[in-house]
C-alpha cells in the first residue's frame, strides 16, 4: 500500500516532529516549503519538498497528489486583528480541501486545530481556528477528515513554553495566569503519535478530538511547579494588569515598527482564561489511543539531567 503523506507546516515545531514520526514509521513524507531555503532544509531531513504556499493552487495539487493522508499543520500565530489570521487559518484550510477534492482518490485529511477554537470570542487567533474548523465541516464533501485540538504543546524546538520550563529547571517559577486556572498540556511526540495512529489504523472520520497528556482534571500553576521542580527558590506571579499593559504595548510597537506580534491583548485574554482543560476520553474510547508521556517524563527528555525531578511516581 502506498504510504505517502502530505504535510503543511513541515518546517515548524509541531510539523517537524510529525514528519519525523511518520518517516520513522516508514511513510514517505512530502512537505510544503515556502522558500528555497526551507525546501533545502526539508530535503536534508528526508522530506520531499514542494515549494509554494497555501495561496498557490498548483503547489497544493502537487503536494497532495497520490497521497493517502494529508495533515494540515500550517497556521498563523502572530497578529493583532482577525484579518492577520484569516488568510492562513481560514482560507488556507479551504484551499487545502479543494486540492484534496481534486484528486481521483481522496486522501484522508487531518486538521491540526487548537483548543483555543473552543473559545472563539477570546482572541482573533481563537476565532480563526474556530472558523477554520467550520470551513472544513462545510466544504469537505466526501473527504474523510478529523480535527485534532491540542492544548499547549511542548517539546524540543518549542519557543513558547521552553523558556518557562528552563526557568523552572533553574528553580524559578513564573506564573502567567490566575492561580485558580486549570489547563492541559501535551508533549509533541504524543500529539504526533496520535495523528499517526489515526491515519495508520483508519480511525473513524468526521470526529473532533481533544487531546492531552492524561493528567486528571488539568494542571494548576502549582501542579506544574511541583512536578517540574519541587525545590523552587523563587515564584513570580505576573499580575494580569501587567500582562495587559505588555500585550497592548506590543501591539502599538508592532504598528510603529512593522512586525507581526505574538504577545498581544488577544494572547493575554487566552492566558487569563480559567479553563483550558481537555476532555480526551472521547479519543481514548474512539481510537483506543492513550498518551505515553507525562509532564515529568517530557521534561526529563527536554533536559539532560533529571536531578530536579521528584524520585517518586505520581
Amino acid at each position: 500500500m502506498d504510504t505517502t503523506v502530505a504535510l503543511t507546516g513541515a518546517s515548524g515545531f509541531i510539523g517537524g516532529v510529525i514528519a519525523q514520526h511518520f518517516r520513522e514509521a516508514g511513510w514517505h513524507v512530502r512537505g510544503l516549503a515556502r522558500s528555497p531555503r526551507q525546501a533545502q532544509e526539508l530535503e536534508g531531513l528526508g522530506i520531499e519538498p514542494v515549494q509554494g504556499n497555501l495561496e498557490n493552487p498548483t503547489s497544493l495539487l502537487t503536494l497532495v497528489k497520490d497521497s493517502v493522508g494529508v495533515i494540515h499543520c500550517a497556521g498563523a500565530i502572530r497578529g493583532v486583528s482577525r484579518e492577520d489570521f484569516y488568510q492562513t487559518n481560514v482560507m488556507g484550510v479551504s484551499h487545502m480541501i479543494q486540492a484534496c477534492l481534486a484528486q481521483p482518490s481522496l486522501p484522508r485529511f487531518v486538521l491540526l486545530s487548537s483548543l483555543a477554537a473552543r473559545e472563539p470570542s477570546l482572541s482573533p487567533y481563537a476565532w480563526s481556528k474556530h472558523e477554520g474548523e467550520l470551513v472544513l465541516t462545510r466544504e469537505a464533501g466526501e473527504l474523510q477528515w478529523s480535527i485534532f485540538r491540542p492544548p499547549a504543546v511542548y517539546g524540543p524546538q518549542d519557543r513558547a513554553l521552553l523558556p518557562l520550563f528552563t526557568m523552572l529547571h533553574k528553580g524559578i517559577g513564573i506564573q502567567l495566569g490566575p492561580s485558580q486556572a486549570k489547563f492541559s498540556l501535551i508533549h509533541v511526540d504524543d500529539l504526533a503519535n496520535a495523528i499517526l495512529h489515526w491515519l495508520k489504523n483508519g480511525g473513524p472520520p468526521f470526529q473532533t478530538f481533544e487531546i492531552d497528556d492524561g493528567f486528571p482534571g488539568g494542571y494548576s500553576w502549582n501542579d506544574v511547579f511541583r512536578l517540574s521542580n519541587p525545590h523552587l527558590r523563587l515564584c513570580l506571579r505576573i499580575p494580569p494588569i501587567m500582562l495587559k499593559i505588555v500585550g497592548k504595548s506590543n501591539e502599538m510597537f508592532s504598528r510603529l515598527f512593522g512586525y507581526a506580534p505574538l504577545f498581544t491583548s488577544g494572547k493575554v485574554a487566552e492566558l487569563l482564561h480559567p479553563n483550558w482543560v481537555c476532555n480526551s476520553s472521547h479519543m481514548a474510547q474512539t481510537l483506543g489511543w492513550t498518551p505515553q508521556i507525562s509532564l515529568r517524563e517530557g521534561l526529563r527528555r527536554l533536559f539532560t539531567s533529571d536531578r530536579l525531578m521528584p524520585s517518586h511516581r505520581e
